[in-house]
């Protein structure tokens, strides 16, 4: 395979090896921020907030200074903070440190998607954008795999260092393999639109929560899972909660099924398919069997992977002349909901268990599935007001 697709491959496992990978340690970060699962949530809650405020950015540096440039730069850089987060002395400093991990990390992800398209011509692109998905999903995991496994034998700090070091690795990679790009002129980066203008796109507005509600859901489910899973009757280890988001490769299938039933039914329909297999999902996890957990995580994840296929590509479809300010705003979104989506179920956590968790994910979900219709019906009036 050509070295150049491995890399773009690599680069999204780069992005996503450390996002995600406290979820395995949340048992042993409980003890140490003081048995509260608010803090604890925070600690994965605080990566997805810097994705939320950087992902905006990161785009109109790479125009400046060439999109393989601020990958390279972004790769080695989230190696930092997951150094700060094995040496953070308290649990606030802890959270900072997991900030900075966010920051750092749409350099890659965000600048490799507009990178793809800058250097394959449509037909190639699409190709390899689902190697780029796959390297996001295998990064996802193995960072969470990795994390946990570290930490029942070494404790969670020996686990930050070992994704610094894995990280590293992945960023020495990217810089051999990834090829030099050309930064756009100024006549082809098209006009700068402002964000109020999209926010002012009543169909934008509604997809915008709906994504809000997408990794809301993803990161309660599978932060709070972690917790459950840790107490009675499944006592699982960091190591056995590691292994337990196996479920999450699922979505290397689901990815491209998804873009099938997408040509095929629609983005309507597709949408509150994905959600209800995921909400039907969630409610399998609340049998105190683990290979009901397993089971119902597996859907969970299925469906929600293909709600976000449904989802982000309407927001690349509605509005095709500003399309990466569009979907810059549209991550942001989804990252501000995950993290709330790591605070938010706390006190449903201590008060009402699992259940309540699985409750208010439920309702988000309704709610994704109706902002979403509302979005689309918006867009096709929009669209019939213009043929007239």
């Amino acid at each position: 395979m050509d070295r150049r697709r491995v890399a773009v491959c690599l680069c999204g496992a780069a992005a996503f090896v450390p996002l995600y990978a406290p979820q395995s340690l949340l048992p042993l970060l409980r003890e140490f921020v003081g048995q509260s699962a608010a803090m604890a949530g925070a600690v994965v809650s605080a990566g997805t907030a810097g994705v939320a405020v950087a992902a905006p950015l990161v785009g109109r540096l790479a125009d400046r200074l060439g999109r393989r440039r601020v990958i390279v730069l972004a790769a080695f850089i989230a190696a930092i903070p997951s150094l700060l987060s094995a040496l953070a002395p308290t649990p606030a400093l802890l959270v900072i440190a997991r900030l900075l991990e966010g920051l750092a990390l749409p350099g890659i992800f965000a600048v490799t998607v507009a990178y793809t398209a800058d250097q394959w011509p449509p037909g190639e692109a699409r190709a390899v954008t689902a190697l780029y998905m796959a390297g996001t999903i295998a990064g996802g995991f193995c960072g969470r795999l990795l994390s946990g496994v570290v930490a029942e034998f070494c404790g969670w700090r020996w686990s930050f260092a070992a994704l610094a070091l894995l990280q590293i690795v992945l960023a020495v990679l990217i810089r051999a393999w990834l090829t030099p790009d050309q930064p756009l002129p100024r006549t082809a980066q098209g006009p700068r639109v402002k964000f109020a203008a999209l926010l002012g796109n009543p169909a934008l507005r509604a997809v915008y929560a709906a994504g809000f509600a997408l990794l809301f859901a993803l990161v309660a489910g599978f932060t709070y899972v972690s917790l459950r899973l840790a107490e009675a009757p499944f006592n699982l280890g960091p190591g056995g909660l590691s292994a337990i988001f196996v479920v999450y490769l699922v979505s290397v299938v689901t990815t491209p099924l998804s873009g099938r039933l997408l040509n095929r039914h629609g983005h309507s329909q597709v949408l509150a398919f994905a959600w209800s297999v995921a909400i039907a999902g969630l409610l399998i996890t609340i049998v105190p069997s683990l290979p009901s957990v397993i089971v119902g995580l597996t859907l969970f994840s299925a469906g929600l992977f293909c709600a976000q296929t449904a989802a982000t590509t309407f927001v690349g479809e509605a509005v095709p002349h500003a399309r990466g300010a569009a979907v810059g705003l549209y991550v942001t979104c989804y990252y501000i909901g995950g993290t709330v989506g790591g605070v938010l179920p706390a006190p449903l956590w201590t008060h009402f268990g699992w259940s309540g968790v699985v409750a208010l994910i439920a309702f988000a979900g309704v709610s994704s599935v109706l902002l979403g219709q509302r979005a689309f019906r918006h867009h096709a009036a929009a669209i019939a007001a213009t043929r007239r």
